[in-house]
């Protein structure tokens, strides 16, 4: 879906876009026991249908929804989906983003993919690049590297947004159809996978190609499922300067080998703010 963009109102001294390479990457993902399964985080972001057959006190004494303000804003963020329902553009609809971030020579692309979700809807933020470079030291605390250089992870990510208070729970998606899902009715994914020296120059139609040497972890944003090209439309943190205008595309299968790979594509139920 083509849309209006704005650069971020902070820009880097240097694009990132000016020097491509691997040191604008980051990490690669590594599994944690605790992460929520993507059909446990559905159950808190959007209620179930019976919800609607209730009155506020049977919601109040027969659910959890009112137990902890987590909750409270989750069924709050969705009560208000249902009074005021957004009419679909087309069958898998493109979460609109409308701030181009750009993280400069720096491998804080964790801060950045983090804050394009911030920024993208269903509820938009307005964080800009010195966000995004707080975020990702904000990581770097999580991680036990305070200050450190060398890139941080999606999950560390998700729990610096839930220490803002900017998400009330995540989970990992594990295939695509559980991606499809997520893409097509919740949000934008923010996605953690190997990125290959041939990725660093998408073709002309956008589209890159994950093969060559592994040259590192990189964090990008989802924004779509593109059911004509069989495929998946990103958002880039490396200015308007790279791509198709700070974006590219993958066909669904060779996204497939990355996330099945070592890949995060992590799911998280946004608190309004």
């Amino acid at each position: 879906m083509e849309q209006d963009r704005r650069r971020a109102v902070d820009p880097p001294a240097r694009s990132a876009s000016e020097t491509i390479g691997r040191h604008l990457l980051g990490r690669l993902y590594q599994p944690d026991p605790r992460d929520w399964s993507l059909p446990q985080l559905l159950e808190i972001a959007d209620p179930p249908e019976s919800i609607r057959q209730k009155t506020v006190d049977q919601v109040i004494r027969e659910t959890s929804y009112f137990s902890d303000w987590r909750s409270y804003l989750v069924f709050w963020r969705w009560l208000n989906r249902q009074r005021e329902p957004v009419a679909p553009r087309d069958a898998a609809p493109a979460w609109e983003l409308n701030v181009q971030l750009d993280q400069g020579q720096t491998g804080h692309c964790v801060g950045f993919g983090w804050s394009g979700w911030v920024d993208a809807t269903p509820v938009a933020g307005t964080y800009q690049n010195t966000d995004a470079h707080a975020v990702y030291y904000e990581c770097k605390v999580i991680d036990g590297e305070p200050r450190a250089e060398n890139g941080s992870t999606v999950r560390s990510g998700a729990l610096a947004m839930r220490a803002r208070g900017r998400l009330a729970a995540f989970a990992f998606a594990r295939s695509t159809a559980e991606i499809d899902q997520w893409v097509n009715t919740q949000g934008s994914l923010v996605i953690g996978t190997t990125w290959t020296d041939d990725m660093f120059a998408p073709d002309a139609t956008g589209y890159v190609k994950p093969t060559g040497a592994a040259a590192g972890g990189h964090c990008y944003l989802m924004l779509d499922r593109l059911d004509a090209e069989d495929a998946y439309l990103f958002q880039n943190s490396w200015g308007s300067g790279w791509g198709l205008d700070g974006r590219f595309k993958m066909k669904r299968a060779d996204f497939d080998g990355l996330l099945q790979d070592r890949g995060e594509a992590c799911c998280a139920a946004e608190l309004p703010h």
